[in-house]
């Protein structure tokens, strides 16, 4: 699982390679930011915060956001106010010749590779960080609404939507959907898995 806090592969803006340096890294990295607004009228553009609250323009420059794969094999994700973009190998162009601010530009061709998390920066953070945590070898499962334990005798049910949560019942399945938060966390924990399994 990702550990969002690895400024090597998460840069945040200022962090990123610029886009006019010669030697590209053979490393992979992404940038994750948190769309503020959407700002597209005849090219895709939105206004985003990164980890450290910088904001900044991402535009895609062959005007096409629409090559967005979905993760339900339906219509493209949108663009929408406060779900997270993940851009693999973003660079930061400079423009200060133009007396306006650095922008990240995804060059066309590449907006297939852009992903949507639908969920906020700090939540996708967030559960980064738990997702690590569960995939730590040699450490038992428990289940995430009473915390009991997986033993040999007494195994976990998994969540069916993401396969991240575990519960030991019916009833602690329910309490961890609706009184836990993991409703609105399943989603963004199934995006977050489909990109890095």
């Amino acid at each position: 699982m990702p550990v969002f806090t690895d400024p090597s592969t998460y840069p945040s803006f200022q962090e990123l390679p610029s886009a006019s340096s010669s030697s590209p890294s053979s490393a992979d990295w992404f940038l994750l930011a948190q769309i503020k607004e959407n700002m597209t009228i005849t090219k895709p553009t939105v206004i985003a915060r990164d980890r450290a609250g910088a904001e900044f323009a991402i535009t895609f420059e062959d005007g096409n956001h629409r090559g967005l794969p979905s993760s339900n094999g339906g219509s493209p994700p949108r663009l929408r106010k406060g779900h997270t973009l993940v851009v693999p190998r973003a660079a930061r162009t400079d423009r200060e010749g133009e007396a306006k601010k650095a922008v990240v530009r995804v060059p066309a061709g590449r907006g297939a590779a852009v992903r949507v998390l639908p969920g906020a920066l700090d939540q996708v953070l967030e559960l980064g960080a738990v997702l690590d945590g569960i995939g730590e070898a040699g450490k038992p499962r428990k289940c995430a609404a009473c915390g009991e334990l997986e033993t040999g005798e007494k195994s976990l049910m998994r969540c069916t939507g993401c396969g991240a949560a575990a519960y030991c019942s019916k009833e602690c399945q329910v309490r961890g959907w609706g009184e836990l938060g993991h409703k609105s966390n399943c989603k963004v924990i199934k995006s977050i898995k489909e990109i890095w399994p």
